[in-house]
């Protein structure tokens, strides 16, 4: 372990929120602006919207919560388990229902720094999923245990700053390989199209 680094667990560094599903049978609880996310939200690295909303009163009566902005979801319980975690941060004030877990950093932890660190550790991740018939789980005793190697927060951010500017470099190749994609396709349709109309 690098010079200034700590060896923490998640629990450490991170509080914990859960959510919750207001009653269905009341109609204003879901017509709301306050996002309420779920797995099938779970799509981007960041997540400022969801398909379903809900409103001050829902919050105020039933189990979920206001996560603030900067907070790191995971989802924790999901047929998708089997295959991956899906993680994500929150770009904004927002609420979640009981298949995921807000992970909220104290000050010693970079949000983005987690975000990472978290998706390095995806095959430990997917090794601690209970598996059912055809929903998983993966409990939040077991994440609060996770080990993390921690450096201080410039050195985070540096890190952090590496890998965006890694992590863009690769969308750049990936637009530019889905072009080509794309033209290759077109390329060929054309040459078809030729080929059959006596043109070729």
């Amino acid at each position: 372990m690098k010079k200034g680094w700590t060896k923490k667990t998640l629990g450490d560094v991170c509080q914990f929120r859960g959510g919750g599903t207001p009653s269905k049978a009341v109609d204003h609880y879901w017509t709301g602006e306050i996002p309420w996310v779920s797995p099938k939200d779970m799509k981007s690295d960041l997540v400022c919207d969801s398909i379903d909303h809900i409103s001050e009163d829902a919050i105020a009566n039933s189990a979920t919560s206001l996560i603030p902005k900067g907070s790191v979801l995971v989802v924790v319980r999901s047929g998708i388990l089997a295959k991956t975690v899906p993680i994500a941060i929150t770009g904004r004030d927002l609420t979640i229902n009981q298949d995921l877990k807000a992970l909220c950093p104290d000050s010693s932890l970079d949000s983005k720094f987690l975000f990472h660190l978290l998706h390095s550790k995806m095959d430990t991740l997917l090794s601690l999923v209970s598996r059912g018939a055809t929903v998983h789980r993966l409990m939040t005793e077991q994440l609060r245990k996770l080990d993390l190697f921690l450096p201080p927060l410039p050195e985070q951010k540096r890190i952090i700053g590496i890998l965006d500017q890694a992590f863009e470099s690769r969308r750049h190749l990936e637009s530019i390989y889905q072009k080509k994609l794309a033209a290759l396709g077109e390329l060929k349709k054309s040459l078809l199209q030729q080929a059959f109309s006596g043109n070729l």
